[in-house]
């Protein structure tokens, strides 16, 4: 009774002083990403299982930054702090955290956590802060693939793709701080590399060259700043002859030779009268060994699809 007695006169007189009581300075002084698991034990959780997590401890990354001698690939493994349109900086302390919770949301001109969210939030001064949900918050370490989906026009945000609308959640679990919070809308922090889907590619068939289409991914196919995302491109022609070969192309961000939103890549097959073309599409993320397989696909030569018409591609087998 008597603990309720004394939070009941700390919210007549204020917030301010309550928040005074409870502040935890140690939260202000970048601690390590599991320091926020404390209240912040679903979000933590999620970020777990995100490249973000593994940004600065991967084996791949350690072999591309040749043991992290290549100075100019570290700050955005392990960022001091994370700004709309500014590369960041190499911290000092706790690299292992790779893209942690504080490189995000810390801000030292304000020591405030930000995020995109009004909180009341004790243990720590936090403001609302709306550049959390605009593309250009990505735009400082992933800087090539901002200024492809600047191109591409699209209204879609990063964010809507790679940090996924979850409805409303509880922010906090810790108690007693989730008593006083209600439900918010919340976004994913897995981070999730998504993969194409067979409907977001278009086929079109013309004059021995066969016309490949990103029609709805609006950044480059694979995209990446660093490391080497593949595309592989298998297509089978069958000819009126009755012979049958197999060209293949294989698409990367290194070589620049990748499908532009809505730019037709032209796939030239040898020279015959073709009646239909087999496609075999897979991707290779830098950090897999294994390829994933995107979609297969028929395209039928224009004089044999709709009873004579032209055709604009096929779709999934």
């Amino acid at each position: 009774m008597i603990p309720l007695i004394i939070l009941l006169a700390f919210l007549l007189a204020g917030c301010e002083k309550l928040e005074s009581v409870f502040i935890e300075e140690d939260l202000l002084q970048r601690p390590q990403a599991k320091r926020c698991m404390d209240c912040h034990a679903d979000i933590y959780e999620e970020w777990k299982e995100s490249r973000h997590y593994h940004a600065w401890t991967s084996e791949q990354f350690k072999i591309e930054s040749e043991n992290y001698s290549k100075l100019k690939c570290l700050p955005c493994h392990a960022p001091h702090q994370v700004d709309p349109d500014k590369k960041p900086v190499l911290r000092a302390e706790f690299k292992a955290d790779g893209v942690s919770c504080v490189a995000c949301h810390f801000k030292e001109e304000t020591k405030s956590m930000h995020g995109p969210l009004k909180v009341w939030s004790p243990p720590h001064p936090s403001k609302k802060d709306l550049a959390y949900v605009r593309s250009n918050f990505c735009a400082g370490c992933h800087q090539e693939t901002f200024k492809e989906w600047r191109r591409s026009g699209t209204i879609k945000t990063c964010q809507s793709c790679h940090m996924p609308d979850l409805g409303k959640k509880d922010l906090i679990q810790k108690f007693p701080y989730y008593l006083f919070h209600l439900s918010k809308p919340r976004s994913s922090h897995r981070f999730p590399s998504l993969k194409a889907k067979p409907e977001d590619l278009r086929f079109e068939l013309k004059d021995n060259v066969l016309y490949i289409t990103n029609y709805r991914i609006p950044h480059n196919l694979p995209t990446a700043d660093q490391g080497d995302p593949r595309l592989y491109i298998i297509a089978r022609v069958y000819y009126r002859n009755g012979k049958v070969r197999t060209v293949r192309k294989l698409l990367s961000a290194q070589s620049k030779q990748v499908l532009a939103f809505r730019e037709p890549f032209p796939l030239k097959l040898p020279k015959g009268e073709i009646e239909e073309v087999r496609v075999r599409v897979l991707r290779k993320l830098a950090w897999k060994k294994e390829k994933d397989l995107i979609g297969e696909f028929r395209i039928p030569s224009p004089s044999h699809a709709r009873g004579g018409q032209s055709t604009q591609g096929g779709g999934p087998q």
